[in-house]
């Protein structure tokens, strides 16, 4: 008979549950038997390590693939609109940028926008983009004579100074058809220097005797550590008086000078932009928009598409300039010594 009643305070005992033993996914071993289950290592460092590699892999195929496809060589450069008609067929001018100090890179990266301007079919007409101190003469004149073959391609060539085109800067200006300068600009600087440090006194005050064996009367000629004899010095300056020349020749050439203006006016001196317009070494002021404009002039265009040039980026290009920096020394290596006790001849600001 049931004793207890609904609302009643006395606990209600349910009789036990049974146990129900956890499912397995695993068959019961046969008697007397034993089965080991093994269970799943966890990751370990290489497997973690192997991601990130497989990722940059898979950035590079990539990279690599669009490149590819989209026509890009190691050597061609990325075309970047700037103005103008938006048709990708219409007749183009490029507008060239020589920038810096005119050395390695900055050659390398001019002389191929000038190509590339010279090889188009489209490119109608360049502008040049000079902002540049000047540099080495080599440089200068490597692209000088992308300059000329410019024009000798029948395309009008336009230069646009920027603060500052002056010695080597002025140099690679000179070919053009016409020479616009911002009103701020400063340019000349027409010459040519050697520079000749030299540390022979330092070393004998320290107590340092520096020696040299050499086979050839001259091929020591400017070592930093000896002093310079005066035929030394002679012949240094037989060296510049030649390169001086050359250049005098370019700005006589291209600004359509005799050779005896062209040493009247480029003697070394600095010029304002005002300054440069009255001695003939500019041909007017204005800003790099009255370039652009005068070279669709030149060139008869309707409505031609403006374009510069860019460097294509890409993934191996960052990885081998990280790993560069990684592995440049600290301290001045020995390259670099070589470099500065090397006379160099540069046109150059000074």
């Amino acid at each position: 008979m049931r004793t207890d009643l609904i609302g009643s305070s006395r606990p209600t005992t349910s009789p036990p549950s049974p146990t129900r033993a956890p499912m397995s996914t695993h068959p019961s071993p046969p008697p007397g038997q034993t089965i080991f289950v093994e269970r799943n290592a966890k990751p370990g460092c290489l497997r973690r390590l192997l991601w990130p590699v497989l990722l940059v892999s898979l950035l590079l195929n990539a990279s690599y693939l669009s490149r590819e496809t989209s026509g890009l060589t190691p050597d061609r450069l990325e075309e970047q609109y700037v103005l103008g008609s938006i048709n990708p067929a219409a007749d183009k001018v490029a507008v060239v940028r020589i920038e810096g100090l005119i050395a390695l890179d900055t050659v390398d990266h001019a002389v191929s926008q000038i190509r590339q301007a010279r090889t188009d079919e489209k490119v109608k007409a360049v502008v040049l983009r000079v902002d540049s101190p000047g540099g080495t003469v080599t440089g200068s004149d490597q692209i000088w004579r992308e300059v000329e073959l410019l024009k000798r391609a029948g395309k009008p060539v336009v230069v646009s100074m920027g603060g500052l085109a002056a010695s080597g800067g002025y140099y690679v200006s000179a070919p053009a058809d016409l020479i616009i300068a911002e009103p701020t600009t400063t340019t000349g600087s027409i010459g040519v220097i050697i520079e000749l440090p030299n540390a022979s006194d330092l070393l004998d005050k320290v107590g340092v005797d520096f020696r040299a064996v050499t086979a050839g009367e001259w091929k020591n000629m400017g070592s930093p550590f000896e002093p310079f004899t005066d035929r030394e010095l002679a012949r240094f300056q037989e060296m510049v008086d030649d390169t001086y020349d050359r250049f005098l020749r370019v700005v006589a050439q291209g600004r359509k000078l005799t050779m005896a203006r062209a040493r009247e006016v480029a003697d070394g001196k600095i010029y304002t932009a005002a300054e440069a317009l009255s001695v003939g070494l500019v041909d007017r002021l204005g800003y790099q928009e009255d370039a652009i404009a005068e070279a669709i002039r030149l060139a008869d265009l309707e409505s031609p598409r403006v374009v510069r040039y860019n460097r294509p980026f890409s993934l191996g290009s960052l990885f081998s300039f990280s790993a560069a920096s990684a592995s440049r020394p600290a301290l001045i290596d020995e390259k670099t010594i070589m470099e500065l006790r090397t006379p160099r001849m540069l046109m150059i600001l000074r």
